[in-house]
């Protein structure tokens, strides 16, 4: 990928959406004008879509889902963040909002000016202080089990710090990190291993990158004036969170709804990481949304969604929570979709 080449980012109705149900992502690295190097997967044709992933993981291990959200009419560009995957680390001393600042530059080189924001986990914090700060370059932000909301953010304080609480932490991250694979048919549960333990080699090659992340997350402050500015600058906001999560607990998910005044969507059943896991499902909620909040956001006048193969898709049961107050549109009640039975059909990851 030349340095500061633009992406294609044609806008596009329903009937043009893409017949295919999956799409396959190009991985580089991208050179800023500095040299700072920024790892980029890009896929898809259609609204722009950039993903921002979460904490000791990179682009590479979502591709399973980033590959069917294309399908859905997006232009995926999942960046991985400094210290992860291809984007090497930042100066120690560098905050949280320096290494949102080099997702901008790297938007910036790519001729991303406004797009649809996908964020899990830390990359969800990032996408709640991007769209505090630069609210012009956000169509929509939804916002996964992101690492943010006021128990959150007390719980990582400096006076919060202890041993004690770091090691309750880790406890609490190991052990949901076996919740939502745990239905997975054995051919399933191989490959999602063998994808997870790739991201995490290929990050454990550099270490201190990983520390110098978790510092600039630990010390990120409070964001409840951010989700507020998120608000007051009517950033169309979509919060989903897994009802079990252990890390990010569900509370977090009620206080960022109501300080961004977002639409609130519960996962039963689901974890930390439920979208690693299962990506169908994870693709499903997208195309929910497509036909809700996010579909009305984007202003493309989507009726229906597209229709995808049986075997690329597995419906997700949403439960809304709460719609947006301050948007002067009329609220409307989704319905519950229930999780039916599902077929037992390998995943095979592309890209």
């Amino acid at each position: 990928m030349p340095t500061g080449s633009a992406v294609n980012t044609t806008r596009v109705s329903t009937t043009e959406l893409p017949s295919r149900s999956r799409v396959r992502l190009s991985h580089d690295v991208l050179c800023l004008d500095d040299g700072h190097r920024v790892g980029v997967s890009i896929g898809g044709r259609g609204v722009p879509l950039v993903f921002l992933h979460g904490y000791g993981l990179n682009a590479r291990a979502y591709l399973r889902l980033l590959s069917r959200v294309g399908g859905l009419g997006f232009t995926v560009i999942a960046l991985d963040a400094a210290g992860h995957g291809g984007t090497p680390t930042l100066p120690a001393e560098a905050t949280l909002e320096g290494r949102v600042d080099l997702t901008l530059r790297a938007l910036d080189a790519l001729g991303i000016e406004k797009a649809v924001f996908l964020g899990h986990s830390m990359g969800g914090r990032m996408i709640v202080d991007l769209a505090a700060r630069a609210p012009e370059r956000v169509l929509a932000a939804v916002l996964l089990n992101a690492a943010a909301g006021a128990p959150f953010d007390e719980s990582i304080s400096p006076g919060r710090r202890s041993p004690r609480a770091v090691a309750e932490r880790l406890l609490a991250v190991a052990v949901d990190a076996q919740g939502d694979p745990r239905r997975l048919p054995v051919t399933e549960m191989a490959g999602y291993v063998r994808l997870m333990a790739g991201a995490l080699m290929r990050n454990a090659r550099a270490p201190f990158g990983l520390t110098a992340a978790l510092r600039a997350l630990l010390g990120s402050g409070d964001f409840a004036a951010k989700l507020v500015a998120m608000a007051d600058n009517e950033v169309p906001t979509i919060v989903v969170h897994g009802e079990k999560d252990g890390v990010v607990p569900f509370e977090n998910a009620l206080d960022m709804a109501e300080r961004a005044d977002a639409a609130l969507y519960r996962v039963p059943g689901a974890h930390h990481s439920w979208m690693l896991a299962h990506p169908r499902q994870a693709a499903d909620m997208m195309r929910q949304l497509l036909g809700a909040e996010l579909g009305r956001a984007l202003a493309l006048g989507y009726r229906t969604t597209p229709e995808l193969a049986a075997d690329e898709l597995d419906p997700v049961e949403l439960e809304l929570l709460r719609s947006p107050v301050s948007r002067r549109r009329p609220q409307r009640r989704l319905f519950t979709f229930r999780w039916p039975a599902r077929r037992r059909v390998p995943v095979a990851l592309t890209g």
